[in-house]
């Protein structure tokens, strides 16, 4: 959003925002306050954008460090009961074929 919004810019009431998100006025509050989500007080009032709006509140992919996440891998290797040969070999021949390579 520019730092100037247009007249015809659709700014939508902060309880509408609430309404139409699902989260609560409390929460829009917050990202307002945290600079999540852009907003302008009118008259007293504070609005939003829906397309600001939208944006504040996707689904946004949150990739683990790497670390991380094979310290997670051997975590539940470590826990997890031994595989029989049939599940080991369905298991290297599935990955393999995904993977475009021979199973062994």
């Amino acid at each position: 959003m520019s730092a100037v919004a247009s007249i015809t810019t659709p700014y939508i009431a902060i309880q509408a925002a609430a309404e139409r998100s699902g989260f609560s006025v409390i929460t829009l509050r917050r990202y307002i306050r945290d600079g999540r989500l852009p907003a302008v007080k009118i008259g007293g009032k504070v609005f939003v954008t829906e397309a600001n709006l939208d944006a504040s509140i996707a689904p946004h992919v949150i990739v683990p460090k790497t670390e991380d996440l094979k310290a997670w891998a051997e975590r539940m290797a470590a826990a997890a009961p031994p595989l029989r040969p049939e599940q080991r070999d369905l298991i290297v021949s599935t990955f393999a074929s995904a993977l475009g390579g021979a199973s062994r």
